[in-house]
């Protein structure tokens, strides 16, 4: 029996700068549908950059350590969409959960933090940790490493072949399939609080999403809105949910 608690569809909302602005809103989703593209910044209409900036000066705390080039999709059945849909607007399109997966896409890794975790190896101890280890890490091996000629490019799969390759392999696996994937949030908040960030089940995948109307699942819209859509794009007839 599939559980109630998540979802073979997965959603991509378009309205966390102003969740409240339906007219503005409503055009980034025509704008979307029409060049079949869920993107990141710069917004490109293609598959995207798979790549990631480095802050030195940030943290995992902050979420601004690693800066990927990611989208990103929540894992929540429509009729649990009430606490989402306050924070990214009401309008967005779903995907199979099975096509996002083919693409890549798969769950952060969420850390809680709680009140009481200073001074225990969990929480907000074992990001600074982390952190720690791969700034020490990038510090004393890969930045003397980029003096030296850079290794060959390794195909996936293959062991690196020298200790160059190795400590760029190692460095390009910590930061873009690890600490690009890591969401701390705080433990302590009730589940409907706008805040709590594990509630959206996030899954992120690098690089943009092309797709056809085919691989929509719905599109999700406030009400009133169904009808404009239709006329706009008359082939999402049929797939249109008013929330």
């Amino acid at each position: 029996m599939h559980s109630p608690y998540t979802s073979n569809t997965f959603f991509h909302f378009v309205g966390h700068k102003h969740p409240n602005d339906h007219e503005a809103n409503f055009e980034v989703l025509l704008k979307v549908l029409r060049i079949g593209c869920v993107s990141h910044p710069p917004h490109e209409e293609s598959w995207g950059k798979v790549s990631h900036r480095i802050c030195w000066e940030s943290s995992l705390l902050e979420e601004k350590l690693i800066v990927p080039t990611v989208t990103c999709y929540a894992d929540i059945p429509f009729d649990s969409l009430g606490v989402h849909i306050k924070k990214y607007g009401k309008f967005g399109v779903s995907f199979p959960r099975e096509l996002l997966i083919r693409y890549g896409a798969r769950p952060v890794i969420y850390i809680p933090l709680h009140k009481d975790d200073w001074g225990s190896p969990n929480g907000v101890t074992l990001l600074r940790d982390i952190e720690a280890t791969y700034k020490g890490f990038y510090e004393t091996l890969v930045s003397s490493s980029l003096s030296a000629d850079k290794p060959a490019r390794r195909s996936l799969g293959r062991k690196p072949q020298n200790i160059s390759e190795a400590i760029h392999a190692v460095n390009s696996t910590l930061a873009k399939d690890f600490l690009a994937f890591i969401k701390p949030f705080n433990s302590h908040l009730e589940e409907d609080h706008p805040d709590n960030y594990y509630m959206e089940r996030e899954w992120r995948k690098h690089g943009n999403l092309k797709f056809t109307p085919h691989d929509i699942e719905n599109i999700v819209v406030a009400k009133d809105y169904s009808l404009r859509l239709e006329m706009e794009l008359p082939q999402y007839k049929g797939k249109i949910l008013e929330i």
